[in-house]
């Protein structure tokens, strides 16, 4: 993963974006951090900054913006006068769309490290059946083999960590005007 794969915004009581870790084609500072999703992510993206914000929920969504990108966002509530909301963002497959929620589900407890046998019962389904949802993944992904789908599961379908084991939950700071820093 490459430093552009990855980005953090900081937004307003609103959503407004007051900073960006990085520079966007589109978003600047000033938009709502859900104005260049695409339709069917932005009534997603909409709630769940609202219930960071009001709730002080922490979130974690997958989103796509309109140029067809993907992204696996962790949000976090704030706690600055100026600041409410830190958005950590990271680039996924497109092709993890495809999937449906079964065979991803699956893929989950493959990029984990389970074997199959262990995976098929967990999910009370047959070894068989297993098989058919992890060759579909590979086909539709167009993974050569099974190594190759166990290493793709693996960097992009694993769950992350919760967002309270995150470094980045307990690292994230606003630096003040004033230079004094205050933690989230």
């Amino acid at each position: 993963m490459t430093p552009d794969d990855k980005f953090v915004l900081l937004c307003d009581w609103q959503g407004h974006v007051v900073w960006g870790s990085m520079a966007f084609e589109q978003l600047r500072i000033g938009d709502v951090a859900w104005s260049y999703l695409a339709e069917e992510s932005r009534e997603l993206a909409r709630e769940a900054v609202a219930r960071v914000v009001t709730l002080r929920e922490q979130r974690s969504l997958e989103v796509a913006n309109n140029r067809g990108s993907h992204f696996r966002v962790w949000m976090w509530p704030l706690t600055a006068p100026d600041v409410a909301l830190c958005i950590l963002g990271v680039t996924i497959p497109a092709g993890l769309s495809l999937l449906t929620e079964r065979e991803r589900e699956c893929l989950q407890w493959l990029g984990e490290g389970h074997p199959t046998r262990e995976i098929a019962e967990q999910l009370d389904i047959g070894l068989t059946t297993l098989h058919t949802h992890l060759r579909r993944c590979r086909e539709k992904l167009g993974l050569p083999s099974s190594d190759a789908l166990i290493s793709y599961a693996a960097r992009h379908c694993a769950p992350q960590a919760s967002l309270d084991e995150t470094p980045v939950a307990g690292a994230v700071g606003v630096k003040l005007s004033a230079g004094k820093r205050r933690s989230s």
